[in-house]
């Protein structure tokens, strides 16, 4: 694992590769906060991540870390700098075992948009090494598409916890 350039929030609005979505769910701000804040069960709605777990003194809230395991290969290590419970949620990425990242930061803004549903937006920053980005931007589409496929399975997630409660 290697440590990355961790980047304060307002980064990714002009980091050089960015990828994103966004959908309609029904469910409350407050709902959609909470699945966000439930790590352990990203796996279930993030098909991409095979496993997620919290380290460090901070379980959650801003400066709060977790690890996301992508396949048996792939581990990324995150510290929370947005925390706004029903409204924002973000990371800056402080180490990957992805070779020629050098920044990457992520954020999701939950906005409601009727009783029972919000706006949930995904955005994702990358500052690749020179040599990687244009494989970083081919791979643009792929990103946003696993992006899209997750916040479906958010909606999905969200629902299966509604009924199961």
């Amino acid at each position: 694992m290697r440590s990355l350039t961790p980047q304060p929030p307002e980064w990714i609005d002009t980091a050089a590769v960015q990828a994103d979505a966004t959908r309609e769910v029904a469910a409350t701000p407050d709902e959609v906060f909470a699945a966000l804040a439930d790590h352990e069960t990203w796996p279930e709605w993030f098909t991409a991540l095979s496993k997620v777990e919290r380290f460090g003194e901070l379980h959650e809230g801003v400066g709060s870390n977790r690890r996301v395991h992508i396949g048996s290969k792939v581990s990324i290590e995150e510290e929370f700098n947005i925390w706004e419970p029903g409204q924002a949620w973000g990371f800056t990425i402080i180490a990957a075992s992805i070779p020629g990242l050098r920044s990457m930061n992520e954020r999701v803004t939950i906005e409601a948009v009727g009783t029972d549903r919000s706006r949930v937006t995904y955005l994702m920053g990358i500052d690749p090494q020179p040599w990687l980005r244009p494989l970083v931007v081919l791979a643009r589409r792929r990103l946003t598409k696993e992006l899209s496929a997750a916040l479906e399975g958010l909606d999905a997630h969200i629902a299966r916890s509604r009924h199961s409660a």
